[in-house]
């Protein structure tokens, strides 16, 4: 576990569903990359990630109840802290250039966590630079 994941609680319902969006971000991301580049193919090719990551968000939310042979799809993300996931959510995200554009540092309160996000990414940084260097 990271010190990051540590910071957050460990493996959570609320760091289940943040990484999830961390996914979706990425997908996203990789998606708009490739329309940038005018990569097609590899837009193409990333859709099926994006709808399984999709999918597995929606999981994250809601479940599927059979009453009276009736499938119905209810919302249960209610039991979740809006708080944590949103801290863990844009912690996890900008591990991601999306995550980066839409996701501004200061969007975390958590001052420690915060920190540590922005000294991996500095980290990240220092070892692009070396390898450049």
């Amino acid at each position: 576990m990271t010190d990051l994941h540590t910071l957050l609680g460990g493996s959570t319902p609320e760091n289940n569903l943040a990484e999830d969006y961390a996914r979706l971000v990425d997908h996203f991301g990789r998606i708009a990359g490739a329309m940038e580049d005018g990569n097609l193919y590899y837009a193409w090719d990333k859709i099926n990630g994006l709808r399984s990551a999709l999918n597995d968000f929606e999981a994250r939310l809601g479940e599927e109840v059979t009453e009276d042979g009736e499938t119905i799809r209810r919302f249960t993300g209610r039991d979740l802290d809006g708080a944590k996931a949103a801290t863990a959510a844009v912690a996890f995200a900008r591990s991601h250039r999306a995550g980066r554009l839409l996701h501004p540092a200061e969007q975390i309160k958590d001052a420690a966590v915060r920190q540590a996000v922005l000294d991996d990414e500095e980290r990240n940084r220092r070892f692009l630079a070396d390898l450049d260097g």
